[in-house]
């Protein structure tokens, strides 16, 4: 292609490899691009990825292979399988540095071709360098300034106290300067400030302590590592003689059925080359790359070949073909889409949206996590993209960032599966939010919203019935927002595992309900994590709810467990956070109470009327106490069958090993709020200072008030005693349901 030239771009981000765990498909670390279908990444990123407690561990790693996801230039990310090829184990630490420490892994599935490995240059002092997490994400770049560099450790710091520090996940990643526009190495470690010797926690910030400082692996070391071990090979960049005629462009053109039809259709539309050439001079300056400026027009081989590389071309070129041939835009748009390159919008669409989204009021921008689940309900998007409570952050290009990365994702959700009138395009997942974010915005930025989500609608082809149908949607969606705020509930369906050392360990499928029903959280269900790796979890979701919720009001959090898993002191879990501030603890920040939907299906039918029949007396349908004069099972079945309106029950004063057993009587029977504490035997006349204290209070301010006791069992241990734990069963609740793999969502 010699018609288009691609722009100089010092600085651009090369092409990455995030390496995935293969417990969860979580981003473990980074890898960067060699020849010939092969990336470079650390050893301990592959141990890390295949579960290893030591990810120091020398053993050349036996598993066949490891899932990963190519990040191309255009920000598109290509899935793929990688088997080991080169194993250089990490060798031993001195202080904080070690030798070694390589990997290079072959990808099975070869990559489309506008993935091309970086260049690389020798590491210096005095760089200036970038670095991305593994995960990929645009707003998890980090700048640095490389110290020092000897050849075989490269330390870099921090340029400033603001933004992103290289940290955990970003081993195995490039180390890219933007001056050279090339890679000078792979980040290997952070430094981490000290921790508290007793408890782990970070301790508070002193001007002593090492702050945004990491250490890599520079170029000059990496190849004098593979050499060492006769694997200076995966370095050569492909033969390109005569000798690889077969592999040249023309070949590979005429062997992609996407190329060709592309080709075919732009043959048909573009058939005057003066036409032609004026698309493409419009197309080649709204996406930023050079042309001749000879007079000639591209083949259209050679503009075909722009539209499967540039992911921003094709939809620049319906912007400008669709107002006289809409016809054909179609037919391009229907092609290009399985190419797996081409993006939704246009830079034009791209750059208003995010001109639009910027500017959007605070208290809408702090709602954009509550609008995204409320407009695409099927999506499980990934945690970390809508995690934190920065999306009205006052520094602009933080604000930028997230949004940028929030829409480019969207952007690859197709369709929101909904019926559409036939012959027309499914409405975009990114179109969908938009409407949403248009109809919570005053008039002014909600009708420019609305301007622009029309005129993409009209370029895609969407029949404005289908827009409207979603505009409605969001209409009915935006007039609840204004109803009286009731609390979020963040459902947490929780099971318990035991490793082999008999630690407690935990999976958690996790779920957000802002009253529209629960929305799906991706929180990596499948992984075992420890209480406080759970209660960071817990709390990343809850966070972004903050800026939505009026003062006083707070999310609850309702643990979905079985019977065997009731008295787990899930409030009891503390995460202190990224900076060891303040303790974190669930039990005693928010309303947190249990649900065992298993008990209520064991006892059948007729006890789930008697739930909804004590559920709508809550306010005025009594309580029961039960202790030990109640007499066991037959006793506390007796009494409920005897207090048919009692809609809260108290169990108290009965010995540990048969109070989950009253308990459980209790909840299966239908009584929707059950209170006890498992903090004691309660053999005593006297049973549970938590009990009596909490008890009679009104029912709906239970959860709240158990809340607060909790909070007071830190401050004063003595004096406020126990472990309250709240049963809550709401049959006017929805609770989750077996969910189906969203058709939207990318594979």
């Amino acid at each position: 292609m010699d018609w288009f030239r691609p722009a100089p771009a010092a600085g651009q981000r090369p092409a990455t490899v995030s390496v995935l765990s293969q417990a969860d498909h979580e981003a473990v670390g980074s890898g960067v691009l060699l020849p010939r279908d092969r990336f470079l990444t650390c050893a301990h990123v592959v141990n890390c990825a295949l579960g290893k407690e030591d990810t120091t561990c020398a053993e050349r790693p036996t598993a066949a292979s490891l899932k990963v996801l190519v990040h191309g230039p255009d920000g598109n990310a290509h899935a793929g399988t990688a088997r080991l090829a080169v194993w250089i184990p990490p060798g031993a630490t001195n202080g904080v540095e070690w030798d070694g420490d390589l990997a290079v892994l072959e990808l099975v599935e070869p990559l489309p071709r506008e993935v091309l490995p970086p260049r690389w240059r020798a590491m210096a002092e005095g760089q200036s360098v970038r670095a991305w997490h593994g995960s990929g994400l645009a707003a998890t770049i980090a700048t640095a300034r490389v110290t020092s560099c000897d050849g075989r450790i490269g330390y870099v710091d921090g340029t400033s106290m603001t933004g992103v520090a290289i940290d955990h996940g970003y081993s195995g990643g490039p180390l890219w300067s933007g001056e050279a526009d090339a890679v000078v190495g792979l980040v290997a470690a952070a430094l981490t400030p000290p921790h508290h010797p007793v408890n782990g926690a970070p301790l508070a910030y002193s001007p002593r302590h090492v702050a945004r400082r990491s250490w890599g692996i520079p170029w000059q070391r990496i190849r004098a590592e593979l050499a060492g071990v006769g694997a200076q090979h995966v370095l050569d960049e492909p033969e390109t003689g005569p000798e690889a005629e077969p592999e040249t462009e023309p070949a590979r053109q005429a062997a992609d059925p996407v190329h060709r039809a592309l080709a075919a259709l732009l043959g048909r539309a573009l058939a005057d080359p003066a036409r032609r050439a004026d698309f493409a001079r419009t197309v080649a300056g709204r996406c930023g790359h050079h042309h001749r400026a000879d007079g000639s027009a591209p083949s259209v081989d050679e503009f075909a070949r722009l539209l499967t590389t540039d992911g921003r071309a094709l939809p620049a070129l319906a912007e400008v073909l669709h107002p006289v041939d809409p016809h054909a835009v179609g037919e391009l748009l229907a092609v290009g889409r399985m190419s797996g390159v081409a993006r939704l919008l246009s830079p034009g669409e791209l750059g208003e949206l995010l001109t639009q989204l910027g500017t959007v009021p605070a208290a809408t921008a702090a709602r954009l996590p509550s609008v995204v689940r409320a407009a695409l309900p099927l999506a499980e998007l990934p945690g970390a993209l809508l995690a934190g409570a920065d999306w009205d952050s006052p520094d602009a290009t933080l604000r930028t960032a997230r949004i940028r990365a929030l829409v480019e994702y969207l952007e690859g959700l197709r369709g929101d599966s909904r019926p559409v009138p036939d012959g027309t395009s499914g409405v975009p997942g990114l179109l969908r939010v938009v409407v949403y974010v248009a109809a919570l915005c005053p008039p002014a930025p909600g009708d420019a919203l609305r301007r622009w989500s029309t005129a993409v609608a009209t370029r895609l082809g969407i029949h404005e019935a289908a827009l409207e149908e979603r505009r409605a949607d969001a209409h009915e969606w935006a007039l609840r927002q204004h109803a009286p705020a009731v609390a979020p509930r963040v459902l947490v369906r929780l099971t318990a595992h035991a490793d082999r050392d008999g630690a407690h360990l935990y999976r958690l499928r996790m779920w957000c309900n802002e009253g529209a029903g629960p929305r799906r959280v991706c929180d990596g269900g499948d992984r075992l994590r420890g209480a406080a790796q759970a209660a960071e979890d817990i709390l990343t979701v809850i966070e972004p709810l903050h800026r939505a919720l009026p003062v006083g009001t707070r999310p609850v959090i309702e643990l979905i467990v079985d019977r065997e898993a009731l008295e787990i002191p899930v409030d009891q879990w503390e995460w202190p956070g990224p900076a060891g501030l303040v303790p974190g603890m669930l039990g005693a920040e928010y309303p947190l109470v249990v649900n065992c939907p298993e008990l209520m299906q064991r006892a059948g039918e007729r006890f789930k009327a008697a739930l909804r029949h004590r559920q709508r007396l809550l306010d005025d349908g009594g309580a029961v106490h039960i202790d030990r004069s109640t007499g066991g099972k037959n006793g506390v079945y007796a009494l409920l069958m005897d207090q048919l309106d009692a809609a809260q029950a108290t169990v108290d004063g009965v010995p540990a090993d048969v109070r989950v057993d009253l308990v459980q009587v209790c909840l299966a029977m239908g009584v929707p709020v059950v209170l006890w504490d498992r903090g004691q035997d309660q053999d005593g006349e006297s049973g549970s200072h938590a009990v009596r204290t909490i008890a009679g209070t009104p029912p709906r301010r239970l959860p709240e008030t158990v809340r607060a006791y909790r909070a007071k069992t830190l401050g004063c241990p003595q004096t406020f005693l126990g472990r309250p734990v709240l049963a809550w069963s709401d049959a006017d609740h929805e609770l989750p349901r077996l969910e189906l793999a969203d058709p939207t969502e990318p594979s």
